[in-house]
């Protein structure tokens, strides 16, 4: 394999995948450093899952190069290149024991057989199944399965991991809990990992970096608070948690503060410029709103009037609707002071900074 001269674990360099007329990937380019997990993240059809099984040699690359730690893998053979894979339904063999499941790449890669039964515990008890080695996968729960194509992938220890979707078979509290503990056993590690996902919490929880895919390009690739806090485009911004738009008239005034004005209100942009006058879209996280009672003034904020449609009581948060200027707008409250809540109904004022009122077109 040739050297490309990068000192990047991955390096994706304009790659493209065409099948017939449809371009599943269009020239895609980015690295992953060494160490990183890095999160491909996009709604189904995206083009992050093609991506993946190109840098895993399960597809080639219609233009563009592929390299693993400055070597082009392009066209390199499935089997010889240094990549431990984690699918979705696991692809566990259900004819083999548990034992037998990771002994099976370990045979391919040449490991001596006392080798093969002591890497056997010892990554067995990395994922807190010692003990199960003579198990059958077809007993074991859904989580259990998950930790076993775990231990198998990183027991050949590869250079890079490969996930596709690992945890999206499992109900929502064990796909919590492994998040936490597959993060832990790759930092303890210090595997460069690609990691699919169509599920926005999860790859901002587990991701060092998120590159967030939208009909086969990227839209943005940043570390997980930049992704929220600051999307790099509208569809970043929608996609990505809960958001609300403002649409409305975009000007500059005269002091050079950018404005969304609707009806005889005003809303204050975090823009430094914009792209010209005329009608154009603002967002804010529901979070970033507070719901105060008729009559609240704040010349510090950007506050508008409105009224409570509909309220959910969610433990944690009180999440309202409320029509304002002919906008339904979410606001989600944190629950402390659960017998001061606004009532389906209430005229409210809704406040909130200029600096988290983003810019999403103009």
């Amino acid at each position: 394999m040739d050297s490309d001269g990068s000192d990047a674990a991955i390096r994706y360099d304009g790659v493209t995948k065409e099948y017939g007329d449809l371009t599943a990937v269009d020239d895609v380019s980015f690295e992953v450093k060494d160490g990183e997990l890095l999160a491909l993240l996009g709604p189904s059809g995206s083009g992050k899952t093609t991506t993946l099984r190109m840098l895993a040699g399960f597809e080639q690359p219609t233009r563009g190069t592929i390299s693993l730690a400055g070597n082009d893998v392009t066209h390199v053979p499935t089997h010889k290149r240094d990549t431990g894979m984690v699918f979705q339904d696991y692809a566990l063999f259900p004819h083999m024991t548990v034992g037998e499941n990771i002994a099976f790449g370990l045979k391919r890669q040449g490991f001596e057989k006392d080798e093969i039964q002591d890497r056997i515990e010892e990554v067995l008890d990395m994922v807190d199944l010692g003990g199960f080695k003579d198990r059958n996968p077809r007993n074991l729960s859904g989580g259990q399965q998950q930790r076993v194509a775990t231990a198998r992938a990183i027991a050949i220890e590869p250079e890079v991991m490969l996930m596709d979707e690992p945890l999206g078979a499992l109900d929502k509290k064990l796909r919590d809990q492994l998040e936490v503990e597959l993060t832990e056993l790759q930092a303890d590690l210090g595997i460069t990992t690609l990691y699919v996902t169509h599920n926005q919490e999860e790859a901002l929880t587990i991701a060092d970096r998120i590159a967030v895919m939208n009909e086969g390009r990227i839209e943005q690739i940043a570390s997980p608070i930049e992704v929220y806090e600051e999307p790099a485009s509208e569809f970043v911004a929608d996609f990505i948690g809960d958001t609300n738009f403002l649409e409305g008239d975009l000007r500059r005034n005269g002091d050079g503060s950018v404005v969304l004005g609707i009806d005889d209100a005003e809303v204050g942009v975090n823009a430094a410029e914009v792209p010209s006058d005329g009608g154009g879209a603002v967002f804010v996280r529901p979070e970033k709103i507070n719901a105060y009672e008729a009559g609240f003034t704040d010349g510090s904020l950007n506050t508008l009037a409105g009224r409570v449609e509909r309220r959910l009581f969610l433990g944690s948060k009180v999440r309202y609707f409320v029509d304002a200027y002919g906008h339904e707008l979410v606001v989600d409250d944190s629950n402390q002071h659960a017998t001061t809540l606004h009532e389906p109904g209430d005229d409210v004022v809704l406040a909130w900074s200029m600096e988290d009122t983003r810019l999403a077109h103009g």
